[in-house]
């Protein structure tokens, strides 16, 4: 029996002065014809036989930039781009002050497309394999600087399509399939564990390998499993080279592992400590079904599939991304006017891949917005399918033109230069009107060509005035059966039109920015989106700290003593530290400015068998919905009493849940 409930919802008004917008219409431009050479990577050594094809497409791409061609062309068949020895990740990219192209520090092992204009890039339905080595690191934030598989830069008026990325699966496989065989759980401190059955044997045997991340999925190997409770995933660490959990070979097919128990050889990243715990240990495997199905991970955070950096006019479209290590795309720099047309990340046609990227699926860390996803799909990937916005930082005020950065990250992570125009927010986020130029970074510090506003609070949001996260268009995309999945949107002006969201084992949109003292720094709010005609289908939302289960979440999230990576992670300022905790322990609480996450349109939208809220709002204003349909199809019996309905919590008089 379907049961279908319809009806409108308006936040603290009956109607706004105007309705949200979302993204306007932009034009991508195409290359223009000229008429120009066409080079083939086969005739620079593109062939089956060589396990450094990479090498063959640079050298065409080289030749093509000399010599003014406006086409190189792969051929199909399936190559492999195979690294040598592992380098050394590079924090940041030489660039000159007008952002022209610098090189690599060592050898990239990757294709770099950079400095076209008016130019394709072919695949002809060609395969690429790639197997990357990089030596360990503690960084997570630096690895978005790395070199991807791929990476498209400086480019005008250019598309790159055609092709297939995928991994060298037997060699060097970056997750695999087992089975949970047997179990012992301890009363003592980090002595419980599982033993998984693998598939077939494992290529690495008897090395130890990593083991990062935990999933459990269903039978059919298609995604994770649909229900709410434990066993949830097992994190043990995301950064490249981290051993994660404890474990150890009993056979070529059958592993043991103490989950959350620090291993006593291999890499230990320093900021990974805190994932050991003798209670996470004790209690995951307590909950552990003999017989569940697990995808384990090698890897997560790393060097990326395909980067598109400070392009205009670009067009990545008719790409499959069957699996990577890292990011599925990235994008970054000065980015503009750009569009993914039929670029999936789902598993090769056939194949039952334990996972696709390792990480987010697109992750835009930093762009001038103007960018649209059209009939794209995401499936089996690691972590968020989207994550878009600008990257930011905190800092307080130490001299009248001076700052000083105290987010544990630092200054390298906003990618913030001299020059940079620089706008501040409250720590409420909302907005001082106030813009200045970077005329030096000295450490942790930023000097400005003008004198500072008076802060409000304990820290001003700083960023970066010309990477504005906004103007973008996601229409007839498919998000699902990813675990712990979310869809990150932290950026104004923004539309989601009949795209589909499940099933997936997380938040299918979550409209929000965030700063934290420690780690996460991202966006400058969520304003103007649109999300109409839109169908989320059984997505079950769990072990998402700031909201009960929710298909779409609205809030910003500002650091507090509950905040849960407050409680993990150290603030590095030793100074600012203290301060937050005396301030923290005389109770002193930000309230998020109304005018933070704004303007939200949800409107002939369909949820079907929610488990929870439909639509949750933390802080914010002026929010619309309308015209969306609720269906209960054999709804499960662990549905939440609060399922099918929306939160507002300060409209009217009232903190009761409205139906919908």
């Amino acid at each position: 029996m379907t049961e279908h409930t319809s009806n409108d919802y308006c936040a603290k008004n009956e109607s706004f002065a105007s309705l949200p917008t979302g993204c306007p219409d932009f034009d991508v431009v195409l290359p223009r014809p000229r008429g120009g050479a066409v080079v083939h990577a086969t005739d620079f050594g593109l062939s089956e036989l060589s396990d450094r094809n990479q090498d063959a497409i640079n050298a065409a791409l080289v030749e093509a930039r000399r010599i003014g061609a406006s086409r190189v062309e792969l051929a199909p068949g399936t190559y492999r781009c195979f690294d040598g020895a592992p380098a050394t990740m590079r924090t940041s990219r030489p660039r000159s002050g007008n952002g022209t192209p610098g090189d690599c520090e060592q050898p990239c092992g990757g294709i770099r497309i950079d400095g076209f204009e008016d130019f394709v890039f072919d695949g002809c339905g060609a395969t690429l394999v790639f197997r990357r080595e990089h030596e360990p690191t503690d960084s997570q934030h630096a690895l978005l600087e790395g070199v991807a598989n791929l990476e498209i830069r400086n480019c005008r008026r250019t598309i790159v399509e055609r092709f297939q990325m995928d991994w060298d699966w037997e060699t060097d496989p970056l997750s695999f399939w087992c089975v949970a065989a047997e179990k012992h759980v301890d009363e003592a401190d980090n002595a419980s564990y599982v033993d998984f059955d693998l598939d077939k044997p494992h290529p690495k045997y008897p090395e130890l390998v990593p083991v990062q991340l935990l999933n459990p999925m269903r039978a059919d190997r298609t995604g994770p499993i649909l229900r709410r409770g434990r066993p949830g995933r097992a994190f043990c660490g995301t950064i490249i080279g981290h051993m994660g959990a404890k474990s150890q070979w009993l056979s070529p097919t059958r592993l043991r592992v103490w989950a959350f128990v620090r291993p006593e050889h291999g890499h230990v990243a320093p900021s990974q400590e805190r994932v050991y715990s003798p209670k996470s240990n004790r209690a995951w495997a307590k909950a552990v079904e003999l017989g569940t199905t697990f995808a384990i991970a090698h890897r997560y955070y790393g060097l990326n599939g395909i980067v598109i950096d400070s392009n205009e006019d670009f067009t990545l479209r008719d790409v499959e991304i069957w699996a990577c290590w890292g990011m599925g795309v990235e994008t970054r720099g000065s980015q503009t006017r750009w569009q993914l047309e039929r670029v999936n990340v789902r598993p090769k046609p056939g194949c039952k891949y334990p996972v696709t990227s390792t990480a987010d699926a697109h992750h835009i860390v930093q762009s001038r917005g103007y960018g649209r996803m059209v009939d794209c799909e995401v499936t089996m990937n690691q972590d968020d399918f989207l994550n878009l916005h600008d990257r930011t930082t905190v800092a307080r005020t130490v001299a009248p033109r001076t700052v000083e950065v105290v987010n544990s990250r630092g200054i390298a992570y906003t990618l913030l230069r001299v020059g940079s125009p620089v706008g501040l927010k409250d720590e409420d986020f909302s907005d001082t009107r106030w813009t200045g130029r970077i005329v030096r970074i000295e450490g942790e510090t930023i000097v400005f060509d003008r004198d500072l506003p008076l802060q409000q609070g304990r820290v001003f949001v700083v960023y970066d005035r010309e990477r504005a996260t906004e103007n973008f268009l996601f229409r007839n995309c498919r998000f699902h059966d990813s675990p712990g999945s979310r869809g990150l949107v932290q950026g104004r002006h923004i539309t989601f039109e009949g795209c589909t969201f499940g099933p997936m084992k997380g938040m299918p949109l979550k409209l929000n920015s965030c700063y934290t003292y420690n780690v996460w720094c991202e966006g400058i709010g969520c304003e103007d989106v649109v999300i109409r005609g839109c169908r989320f289908e059984n997505a079950i939302d769990e072990d998402i700290p700031l909201a009960p289960p929710t298909q779409i979440y609205a809030g910003l999230s500002i650091p507090s003593d509950g905040y849960w990576t407050m409680q993990y992670i150290p603030i590095a300022n030793a100074e600012f530290a203290a301060q937050v905790e005396a301030e923290w322990a005389a109770g002193r609480r930000v309230a998020p400015s109304p005018e933070g996450v704004c303007r939200i349109l949800i409107e002939g939208n369909t949820f079907v068998n929610p488990p929870g809220w439909i639509f949750y709002a933390k802080n914010g204003s002026e929010f619309t919905l309308r015209d969306n349909t609720v269906e209960w199809h054999d709804p499960p019996a662990e549905r939440l009493p609060f399922a099918g309905q929306v939160r507002w919590p300060t409209c009217g008089d009232t903190d009761e849940p409205s139906a919908l």
